[in-house]
């Protein structure tokens, strides 16, 4: 695994009429590669040992197909608003393209 490190992501609930603006924190595990992400806290809020994640810890991973790349979730190997928004963050963190 490698060191953790923090994102921050606008997630849009539904649709594009309500965004809320997340922080979390990102971890690589090399066995598949996935991502593990947790505690999940409003944009502006640091996360503490007061305030549980808004959101329970997910798993996504980047997957090749012929028109790119998609970050799906690692379970179920399915692309959601929510990996498409924790992968973008992940990769603009990262550098990757």
């Amino acid at each position: 695994m490698e060191k953790p490190f923090e994102i921050v992501f606008n997630f849009p609930l539904a649709s594009a009429d309500f965004i809320i603006f997340l922080r979390a924190t990102a971890e690589l595990h090399h066995s598949d590669p996935y991502y593990v992400i947790n505690d999940f806290h409003a944009g502006n809020n640091k996360p503490d040992n007061e305030h549980p994640s808004s959101l329970p810890l997910q798993e996504i991973k980047r997957t090749r197909t012929k028109k790119g790349y998609l970050w799906v979730h690692r379970d179920s190997g399915k692309e959601t608003l929510l990996s498409v928004a924790i992968g973008k963050a992940i990769d603009e963190k990262t550098g990757a393209d």
